[in-house]
C-alpha cells in the first residue's frame, strides 16, 4: 500500500511539474556611470539613457576600479529588460542580492522602491503593474556608499571595505498568482527516537482558504537520495501566513562532520491548479546550552573556528563571484573551522556552503563600534535589517544564532537598552535560535564593586567576548588567565565564548612569527579553562578596510590580520592553527611488529572537543600525495581517549607524514615524522 501511494504522489508531481517558479538571471549588459559630482538625481538621470556609461556585469563594485577606488557617493546602473506580454497575469518580482548601502529603484523613470541604509541583505521589488508588458522596460538603480549616518553600520564605524554598487546578483522571479513571499521551515530533532518534526510556513499577501500544498521531502546531499515523504497538506492560517506540520519517523541528523540535508519542495495549489513552487534545504539538529555547556544533538561539544571578512580580495572586493565565495569557504574548512561568526550578511551561497560542509554560524547585524549612536534612526534601521536578515536566512541549519552587534559601548545605558530591544526582537522573529551580542567591555564584578554595571552581553543566551590581551588591550599577556576567570565568576551561569582573538599588523609589529606565538599562547590559556566553550580566530585572510591600516590609500588598504594573505596564499600560521584546531592529536609513530607501525592518537581535550567518527588516516611521503596511499578507517575517538593504531610501514622505518581527514573530505591534521 505504501509503495502504491508513493507511485500515486509521484504521478501527481509529474503532472504538476509545470508549476515552476522561474528565476531569470539579469546580471549582464548593465550600464554603469559614476556620479562624483552628485548631480544624477537633480538632473533626473533615471528618465533617460545613462550618458558616459560603461557596460558591466554583476556583481559589481566601483571601488576596485583604479579611477573610482576612493569614491564614496553615488553610482548609477541601468538595464533594458524585455517583459513578455504573457507575464501580465503573473507575479513578477525583481530581486537584488544586495546593494551597498542605500539605493533607489526606478522603472521606466518612475521611482518604485527605496532601500535605506542596508547594504548587505537581499530584498525584492514587486513589479506587478509597474512595467509595460510586451515591451522593453528600463530598470535604473541609483546607489550610494557615502559615510552617512542613516545606515547600519553607522557612518564610518566599521572595519571592512566600503565597496559601493550592485554587489550581488540580480534575478527576476516569475510565478502564477497567488504567489508565496517566503517559505520558512522549522525542523526539530527528537533525540529519543531520531525522528523529526517539521513546521513549514509560507507567507502570502493575504489569506486564501482555497490554497493547499503538495509537499515532497527528499534526502539532499546524503549518500542516498530517497524521497522520504510525499503528501498533500491543508494549511492553518495565521493572518496571511499559512502553515502545516509534518512528522518523519526517522531522520539523519545534521552535524558539522555529517551535514545531512533534506530538500523540502512545496507546490502551491489554488483549487486544483498549481500556481507556485518553493523549496528549502533543511537540517534536523539540536544545539542547546545546559548548565553553561554546549550540546549538539545531545553530545557535549566545544567549538573552534575562524571568521572571514568578505571583500578581502582586491580583484573583486564585495562583488565576489560564486567561485570566490566557495574558495573562501574551503579555506575556512582547511583550518578546521566548525564555527564562525559574520559581522555582516553574506550571499546565500555562503550559507549553503556552511550547510553542506559543516560550519556552525552566528550571523550578525552589522552594528559595529563605539561611535554608533543608540538613536531612533539607527534603531529603526537595525530592527528592519534584523527582520529581513532573519527572514532571508531562516532555513539554514548552519545558522544557530543571531548576533545583534559588535563592540557597541555595551555598558552605557542608552546602548544597553537598544541591544536589549534587538535581542528581544530576534527572539520574537525566531524563537528556535539563540541570540547574542559581541562585547569588548565585559568587566568583572569580582571585587564586589557597588558601581559595577553588567554588560549588555549578559542579556544574550551566551557570552561572546573579543579578547586582545597583549595587543589592542593594554593588558599584559600574563593577566589574560585571571581576567577570563573574573569574567566567568561575574557571569557564572552563562556559556562563555571567545568571539575574536588574533594579531593585527602593522599595528603590532612582529610578523607572522609573532602571530604564531600569540596564537599558541592564547589557545593554551583558553584550553585550561573548562568554562570556555569555544573560540573564533580573527581573521581568515588579510582583509581590505576603509580604515588606515597600511601606507596604501587605495583598494589595497588592509588589515594584516589573517592566516592567509588577501589573495588566499597561506602563511605559516595557517598550518599552526589547523593543528591547534584539530579534534585529533597525532602524537607520534613508532615501529611495531614486522612491517607495521603504531600511530599514537588522542582525542582533543581542548578546543575543539567532540567525538570523531568516520575519520580516515593516511601515511605518505609528502604532503600532497596522501590520497594515492592506503586509507585507514579510524575507530570512534572520544575527547581524551588514546588509541594506538596499526598501519603498514611503507617507508622502512618510523617516519613519514600522517594525514587525518574528516568525513567531509577536509584535512583535520597533517604532521611530518621524518
Amino acid at each position: 500500500m505504501k509503495h502504491a501511494l508513493l507511485i500515486f504522489f509521484a504521478l501527481c508531481f509529474s503532472k504538476l511539474s509545470y508549476a515552476q517558479r522561474d528565476t531569470v538571471a539579469v546580471n549582464t549588459g548593465w550600464s554603469f556611470a559614476v556620479d562624483k559630482q552628485n548631480v544624477g538625481t537633480t538632473a533626473k538621470w533615471f528618465t533617460s539613457t545613462l550618458s558616459n556609461a560603461k557596460t558591466v556585469t554583476l556583481p559589481h563594485t566601483w571601488n576596485v576600479e583604479k579611477e573610482n577606488e576612493n569614491h564614496y557617493g553615488w553610482g548609477w546602473y541601468q538595464k533594458k529588460i524585455n517583459i513578455p506580454a504573457n507575464w501580465k497575469n503573473k507575479n513578477v518580482v525583481l530581486q537584488f542580492g544586495a546593494i551597498n548601502h542605500t539605493s533607489t529603484i526606478y522603472v521606466n523613470g518612475i521611482k518604485v522602491h527605496e532601500n535605506i541604509g542596508d547594504g548587505f541583505t537581499k530584498f525584492s521589488v514587486n513589479l506587478n503593474g509597474k512595467v509595460i508588458y510586451g515591451k522593453e522596460n528600463i530598470i535604473t538603480v541609483a546607489c550610494n556608499n557615502d559615510f552617512g549616518n542613516n545606515k547600519v553600520p553607522f557612518g564610518s564605524s566599521f572595519d571592512w571595505p566600503n565597496d559601493g554598487g550592485l554587489i550581488r546578483k540580480v534575478n527576476i522571479i516569475v510565478s502564477d498568482k497567488p504567489a508565496a513571499n517566503y517559505i520558512h521551515a522549522e525542523p526539530k530533532l527528537i533525540l529519543a527516537d531520531q525522528s523529526g518534526q517539521l513546521k513549514v510556513k509560507l507567507g502570502f499577501d493575504q489569506a486564501d482558504k482555497n490554497i493547499s500544498f503538495q509537499v515532497s521531502i527528499t534526502e539532499e546531499n546524503q549518500p542516498t537520495k530517497n524521497v522520504v515523504l510525499t503528501t498533500k497538506a491543508t494549511p492553518v492560517w495565521d493572518n496571511s501566513e499559512a502553515s502545516f506540520n509534518i512528522t518523519l519517523p526517522k531522520v539523519n541528523p545534521w552535524h558539522f562532520d555529517f551535514p545531512n540535508l533534506y530538500k523540502v519542495v512545496v507546490i502551491v495549489l489554488k483549487g486544483n491548479k498549481a500556481v507556485d513552487k518553493l523549496s528549502a534545504n533543511i537540517g534536523f539538529r539540536e544545539i542547546k546550552f545546559v548548565n553553561g555547556q554546549t550540546f549538539l544533538n545531545g553530545e557535549r561539544i566545544k567549538m573552534m573556528g575562524v571568521e572571514w571578512t568578505a571583500g578581502s580580495n582586491p580583484d573583486y572586493g564585495f562583488a565576489e563571484p560564486d567561485s570566490e565565495i566557495i574558495r573562501h569557504g574551503k579555506l575556512l574548512k582547511d583550518v578546521n573551522s566548525i564555527f564562525t561568526r559574520l559581522h555582516f550578511q553574506q550571499d546565500d551561497l555562503f550559507y549553503d556552503f556552511c550547510d553542506r560542509n559543516g560550519i556552525i554560524v552566528q550571523q550578525e547585524v552589522p552594528l559595529w563600534g563605539p561611535e554608533t549612536p543608540a538613536n531612533d534612526v539607527i534603531k529603526d534601521i537595525a530592527m528592519k535589517q534584523l527582520t529581513r536578515m532573519v527572514s532571508n536566512y531562516y532555513n539554514h541549519p548552519s545558522i544557530f544564532s543571531w548576533g545583534v552587534g559588535n563592540e557597541l559601548r555595551g555598558r552605557d545605558a542608552d546602548m544597553k537598552q537598544m541591544i536589549s530591544d534587538l535581542i528581544a526582537k530576534a527572539k520574537v522573529l525566531d524563537p528556535t535560535r539563540s541570540v547574542a551580542y559581541v562585547s569588548n567591555t565585559l568587566t568583572s564584578s569580582f571585587y564586589n564593586d557597588p558601581k559595577f554595571v553588567p554588560d549588555a552581553a549578559a542579556d544574550g543566551d551566551y557570552l561572546m567576548m573579543n579578547e586582545y590581551g597583549g595587543s589592542w588591550w593594554k593588558v599584559p599577556s600574563a593577566k589574560i588567565s585571571n581576567y577570563l576567570d573574573s569574567i566567568h565568576q561575574s557571569y557564572p551561569n552563562k556559556p562563555f565564548f571567545i568571539s575574536e582573538f588574533g594579531l593585527c599588523e602593522p599595528n603590532f609589529k612582529g610578523g607572522d612569527e609573532r602571530r604564531i606565538e600569540d596564537l599558541i599562547y592564547h589557545m593554551a590559556v583558553y584550553e585550561t579553562k573548562p568554562y570556555v566553550e569555544g573560540a573564533i580566530y580573527f581573521d581568515l585572510t588579510d582583509y581590505r578596510t576603509h580604515y588606515p591600516g597600511t601606507s596604501e590609500n587605495d583598494k589595497y588598504r588592509r588589515r594584516i590580520h589573517g592566516l592567509y594573505d588577501m589573495y588566499g596564499k597561506p602563511k605559516p600560521s595557517m598550518k599552526v592553527l589547523r593543528e591547534q584546531s584539530s579534534p585529533v592529536e597525532v602524537q607520534g609513530i613508532s615501529k611495531g611488529k614486522k612491517g607495521k607501525l603504531n600511530v599514537t592518537i588522542f582525542g582533543s581535550m581542548g578546543l575543539p572537543q567532540h567525538i570523531t567518527k568516520g575519520y580516515k588516516l593516511y601515511l605518505s611521503t609528502n604532503n600532497d600525495n596522501y590520497k594515492a596511499t592506503k586509507a585507514y578507517n579510524l575507530p570512534e575517538l572520544k575527547p581524551g581517549q588514546q588509541i594506538n593504531f596499526e598501519i603498514d610501514d611503507i617507508n622502512g622505518g618510523d617516519k613519514g607524514i600522517i594525514t587525518v581527514v574528516r568525513p567531509t573530505g577536509f584535512v583535520a591534521s597533517q604532521k611530518s615524522f621524518e
